[in-house]
Order: structure tokens, then C-alpha cells, then sequence
């Protein structure tokens, strides 16, 4: 077992990293070192033309499946940019000019439905952290009112304090580690949103 000192040690140095790499964040839920954008919008990927007004991409079916397909967040960048590229190329130019535009909107709505649900699990995780947080520091507290050499019932106490104050760094390590990962992921799908505008204005003047 890891001695309790070293997961003490830990921790202190985990938090303190992570109180001085972390920006000021508007939301104070927000758990990553990552700037939180909470919500994508068209403009800042999109120079080509609007979508028709009133358009809604779920009534072609054809573009439909193809929208559900590639924004799921395991969806690799290069694949989503061939099947799109595929779709578009099947479509008449002036069929092309209208529904590229469309696909786009889709995207955009369907990707930040992808980035929601990341971002609450993202601040429940932080959530579940702080808390692990203040447990642990309860614990310590506890163990120092107990003198190390006790004996008796005072001795099965700190055991039994110690145990679970130990069990809680780990889960506390584990869900930085989950943070550490996720919090990639906004990102991620940021940079496949821009890589798909860019292949999609490309169509738009393809011949």
C-alpha cells in the first residue's frame, strides 16, 4: 500500500499545480486548465453563405444520415471530411450551394450538442473532485487529533480513518486523470468543426 505521507504529498502538489496553471475561469464549476467556451457559434468557423432560411436539415433524409453519421465525438476528422466531401460532390452545384450551407448549420447543432454533454460531465467530475477535496482535508484534520502511537480504541480509529482517508486520494488521483483526458475533448471537437468549414467552403467552389 502507498504509504499515506507520499499520498499527502500528492495531493498537495496536485492541487497546488492545478490552483496555479489554471486560468481565471468564468464559471467556477468549470474544472480544466482549458478556456471554457460553452457554446459554438457559426460565425466564428463559417465566411461561405447562409443556409436558406427556414431550412431544416433533418427533412432530407440523404443529409440527415449523413449529419448523425460524422458528429459523434469518436468520429475521426478525415473520415467526417471524406463523407462529407462524398455528399457534396454527388450533389448538382446548384443543388450544392444550397445544402453545403445547411450541412454546415447541422454540424455546428450537432456538435454542440456533443460539447454539452461533455461539459456537464466535465463539471460533475470537478464536482465529485472538490468534494473528495474537502473530505480528505477533514481526514487529515481527524488523523492529527489523534496521536500516532495511540492505543486501543483511539488506535483502531485512526486505522480505520486512515484506510479511508487513503481510498480517497486514490479516487481523488483517478478523476484527475479522467479530468486530464476530457478535457481535451471540447477542443478536439472545435478543431474538426473549423477542419470541416474548411473542406466545406472548399466544395462550395469546386467545380
Amino acid at each position: 500500500m502507498v504509504c499515506r505521507s507520499f499520498l499527502v504529498f500528492a495531493l498537495t502538489l496536485a492541487l497546488a499545480a492545478k490552483a496555479e496553471a489554471a486560468p481565471p475561469a468564468a464559471d467556477p464549476y468549470w474544472p480544466c486548465q482549458q478556456r471554457l467556451v460553452s457554446h459554438l457559434s457559426p460565425a466564428t468557423y463559417w465566411t461561405g453563405p447562409a443556409a436558406p432560411a427556414g431550412a431544416d436539415w433533418h427533412a432530407d433524409p440523404r443529409l440527415s444520415a449523413l449529419i448523425e453519421a460524422i458528429s459523434p465525438r469518436d468520429v475521426p476528422t478525415e473520415d467526417g471530411i471524406a463523407k462529407l466531401t462524398a455528399f457534396a460532390q454527388s450533389l448538382p452545384v446548384a443543388e450544392r450551394a444550397k445544402t453545403v450551407p445547411l450541412a454546415f448549420t447541422a454540424l455546428v447543432e450537432q456538435t454542440n450538442k456533443e460539447r454539452d454533454a461533455v461539459i456537464a460531465r466535465l463539471k460533475s467530475l470537478g464536482a465529485r473532485q472538490r468534494s473528495l477535496a474537502k473530505r480528505i482535508e477533514s481526514d487529515e484534520a481527524a488523523l492529527q487529533a489523534i496521536p500516532a502511537d495511540a492505543s486501543g480504541d483511539q488506535a483502531a480509529e485512526r486505522a480505520g480513518i486512515t484506510e479511508r482517508h487513503d481510498l480517497l486520494v486514490r479516487s481523488y488521483h483517478d478523476i484527475g486523470e479522467t479530468i486530464r483526458y476530457a478535457c481535451q475533448v471540447p477542443s478536439d471537437l472545435d478543431a474538426r468543426l473549423g477542419a470541416y468549414a474548411r473542406a466545406l467552403q472548399a466544395l462550395l467552389g469546386a467545380p
